[in-house]
């Protein structure tokens, strides 16, 4: 029989302003809503499953917040204000962000919600904001917030409160009043969260666990060197050397999970799945007994004795911890895949993949929030139909590790890297980055020479070096990964920088009041970005992406963008364009503009010594693309 550990990770960063406290994003209340409710509730049906549930402790905190009415983001509180006395900004505001969910399954079914998504159109690079609100009435504007709210109630709250039913049906001509209740049915179910899984984990059904405090990458905060390892030509800031802020992560996070669920989690997965063999000794010494990452960092370490099985369908011992790796294909077919399957022929599929196995451990860690919004009822019937099979199979059981024995095999030399093609390039190396770590730094080394401040002073600084070192500022530096909200990330984490020293009593560098940031991502005109392939892919080509994975060894090209005061503008089709090779085939994806009228025909021009060739693909309605060169 094989075993099953299935791993969620329930993730948001510090979206809090240092200084007024407001969140600048509303995704913790959004996913309270979804996720974080569904999840549990789908477990409290199937008292038999077996789950770890990760939680960022930087999340745990602003739930309390919410729970405890002491915050609210700026889009609640742009919504409870009367429509009337929106000014035209913030009715622009209002249009432009309250379609940002799923539209297939939570906009164009809801014959209201689609009409009002029409009259503002669906291709955000072509209009102009300012102009359009001035089209929208206040009943529409008052029907388009409620319907933003009602597309991020999940399964679970539709079917425990029905005032959601009773606004879904009604579909328009929402009051004040109206809007007013499902504001405070959101923060009411929000506030649920944590005692509801609090209860499941006591009945033995979910083992917490945590990440560190603020989700830094650990063994960057040990030593940024240390990312040489994988990647030895790197360019690297001066370097940062805190291993005692990597303990306090650990340390922290872990007694914040224990004053929310009431016992201390013996496992962890650290931010990012990154580990190092230095990491490793911190979790020993924090009492964590076992951690998880991804199967790519096994398969770069050395073990004792190599067993016949796949590496990372067991279990291993690196010190004193207990190491499980994440099975990518597995936990990809959550992430990306089942959500366009039927949902009992994907629950039965994964089953059956886990149990051939045999007698293996079988990891699946993945994101356990993001993917429900693409899943039919918020993935309600996959997880069902998960849970109940995981239940009667004969032939897979899910476990907890810390109730598993310890690991036989041992391994000898761990590397150093996180889920991310095993090594830590999307959090420095960049530019941007090494900006970023520099500044960091100097906030560390002020820290540290400052012997005349408080110790409420020195705590609160310390406080704002912890915030600034976790890893989400840094994602969204460089070119790897692109959003629209990069100037409020750059701003947040600049402002938690700047703390540290406004804490200490000093003034903060100057170029602290400068975005770090390219100025493409904040002005008027974005460059072009390509990247060369890195290694071999082998695609499924089916018109989906499968995970991350799939593609991180192609190349990438994204054509420069003009910029308007709000939005993107321009009329290109596609977005960007990933490309690469397997030993005997050359694959593209072209990713298109939402919204993007695709009619017409695609032609690829491909430049080879022999002579040029050009592939023609007319685009069907059917979606299909066939090559008639």
């Amino acid at each position: 029989m094989a075993k099953a550990v299935f791993l969620w990770h329930l993730h948001q960063p510090e979206y809090r302003d240092p200084v007024s406290g407001q969140p600048l994003f509303l995704w913790v209340r959004l996913h309270s809503t979804r996720a974080y409710t569904d999840m549990a509730a789908a477990l409290e049906k199937h008292p038999g499953a077996r789950v770890v549930a990760n939680w960022a402790p930087s999340l745990l905190l602003q739930l309390e917040a919410y729970a405890g009415g002491q915050t609210t983001d700026k889009d609640e509180a742009l919504a409870r204000k009367n429509v009337a006395d929106l000014t035209p900004a913030e009715r622009a505001h209002v249009v432009k962000e309250s379609f940002s969910v799923y539209w297939d399954l939570w906009v164009k079914p809801v014959p209201r919600y689609a009409e009002l998504l029409s009259k503002r159109g669906a291709d955000l690079r072509k209009i102009d904001l300012m102009r359009v609100q001035e089209t929208f009435s206040e009943q529409e504007l008052l029907d388009l917030q409620v319907h933003f709210v009602l597309g991020w109630m999940g399964f679970a709250a539709r079917r425990e409160h029905p005032l959601i039913a009773g606004l879904a049906s009604k579909e328009r001509g929402f009051t004040q009043g109206e809007k007013t209740q499902v504001l405070d049915l959101s923060r009411e179910i929000a506030r649920r969260v944590i005692p509801r899984w609090k209860a499941l984990a006591e009945r033995g059904v979910v083992e917490i666990t945590c990440s560190p405090l603020f989700h830094p990458i650990l063994p960057l905060l040990v030593d940024t060197d240390s990312a040489r390892r994988a990647m030895p030509q790197v360019a690297l800031p001066p370097r940062f050397q805190h291993p005692e802020d990597a303990r306090e992560q650990v340390r922290r996070g872990l007694e914040r999970a224990h004053r929310d669920f009431g016992a201390r989690p013996v496992g962890m997965w650290p931010s990012e799945g990154s580990v190092s063999p230095e990491v490793l000794e911190i979790l020993a010494q924090q009492g964590v007994r076992w951690c998880a990452t991804d199967q790519g960092n096994l398969e770069r370490s050395e073990v004792e004795t190599r067993p016949a099985t796949p590496l990372h369908h067991q279990p291993w011992r690196c010190g004193e911890v207990a190491m499980y790796f994440r099975d990518r294909e597995l936990s990809d077919l959550i992430g990306f895949r089942y959500a366009k399957s039927d949902p009992q022929s994907a629950a039965q599929d994964l089953i059956k993949r886990i149990g051939a196995a045999g007698d293996a451990t079988v990891t699946l860690a993945l994101d356990g929030e993001n993917p429900w919004e693409h899943y039919p009822q918020s993935g309600e019937l996959f997880l069902d139909a998960l849970y109940a099979g995981l239940e009667s199979s004969p032939e897979v059981k899910s476990v907890l590790p810390r109730d598993e024995p310890p690991p036989k095999g041992r391994i000898t030399r761990l590397h150093s890297g996180s889920w991310i093609d095993s090594n830590f390039r999307i959090w420095i190396g960049h530019p941007e980055d090494n900006q970023a770590w520099t500044l960091l730094g100097q906030a560390r080394k002020a820290l540290e020479e400052e012997k005349d401040a408080s110790p409420e002073a020195r705590e609160k600084a310390y406080m704002a070096c912890l915030a600034a070192e976790g890893s989400d500022w840094f994602w969204w530096y460089g070119d790897d990964f692109t959003t629209e909200n990069a100037p409020e990330f750059d701003a947040l984490f600049r402002r938690n920088v700047e703390q540290v020293f406004r804490h200490l009593g000093r003034t903060p560098p100057e170029r602290l009041s400068r975005p770090i940031i390219a100025p493409h991502k904040d002005a008027t005109q974005a460059s072009a970005v390509v990247t060369s392939p890195r290694r071999l892919i082998h695609p499924v080509i089916d018109g989906y992406s499968h995970g991350y994975y799939e593609w991180s060894g192609a190349g990438f090209y994204r054509p420069g963008q003009t910029l308007g005061s709000s939005m993107a503008q321009g009329n290109g089709a596609f977005l960007q364009l990933w490309y690469g090779f397997s030993e005997n085939a050359l694959f593209a994806r072209l990713d298109p503009a939402q919204g993007a009228d695709l009619r017409g025909e695609l032609r690829i021009l491909i430049a080879r010594p022999a002579g040029d060739l050009t592939l023609r693909m007319p685009l069907l309605p059917s979606g299909e693309c066939p090559v008639t060169d």
